[in-house]
């Protein structure tokens, strides 16, 4: 049978450790991710209109220019 507090005592270990090591990373800088000055892709303005109206052929439930959906309840 494993005891729970033995269990807790070693998570809180694990999790201390990596927080411990998480803090010996030198910071990177105050930016996160990559930044660009151009973009890599040009949105395509010959097929958007019938994208659109495919979409919104398939659509069940539309109002003027939005699609209804329904949220999903789990």
């Amino acid at each position: 049978m494993i005891d729970s507090d033995k269990v807790k005592a070693q998570a809180k270990q694990i999790m201390d450790e990596f927080i411990g090591a998480l803090g010996r990373i030198p910071d990177a800088g105050s930016g996160f991710g990559a930044e660009r000055r151009e973009q890599s892709r040009e949105p395509s303005e010959a097929c958007f209109p019938e994208f659109r109206e495919r979409m919104f052929r398939n659509a069940p439930r539309k109002n003027q220019d939005f699609v209804l959906m329904e949220k999903k309840k789990w």
